[in-house]
This record gives structure tokens, sequence and C-alpha cells, in this order.
């Protein structure tokens, strides 16, 4: 059994979660921020986001190794269940 994590996407969908956080009030938050940073910079309404939460999982000697000579993505090791917990206008 894993620890949850929280993460977020900017644009849902999207392969790869663009920050993590150990709470969900403080991935809420810096979406929040990011969101209008990219509002203010680009002018316009930012589609809905997405904060997710994972199972994380810990990665065993061999997981690491993969990771280390370049054979796997470490989040894709130790991520399991994703989910969408909330959305974020």
């Amino acid at each position: 059994m894993g620890i949850t994590v929280y993460a977020y996407e900017v644009q849902p969908g999207t392969s790869q979660p663009t920050g993590f956080g150990s709470s969900l009030d403080d991935v809420v938050r810096e979406l929040r921020h990011v969101r209008a940073e990219i509002a203010r910079d680009e002018g316009s309404e930012v589609p809905p986001s997405s904060v997710i939460a994972f199972d994380m999982l810990k990665p065993d000697l061999d997981q690491l190794f993969a990771v280390l000579n370049g054979d796997a993505n470490l989040c894709d090791l130790i991520l399991r269940n994703k989910r969408v917990v909330q959305a974020v206008l």
C-alpha cells in the first residue's frame, strides 16, 4: 500500500501532471497561482484544470536501477490508481 499524493494538470489529459504535492489544499493553491499567471500572460481565460490523486508506491532496487539506466520513468513505476479529485475553474 502506498501513500496518497496530489498533482495538477493545467491542461487535463496531458501525459504527465504539471506539479505534485502532499496535500490537496497546497496543490489547489499552486494550481490557482499557475492559472492566474497563464491568464495574465496570455490575456485569455484558462480552461478548467484537474487536480488528481495517485497512490505512490515505494520503488524497489530494480526499479531504481531501471530509472538510473534510463530504461524507465519513475512516475510510471511508482504512481498508481490515478483519479480526478477536483476541477479548478
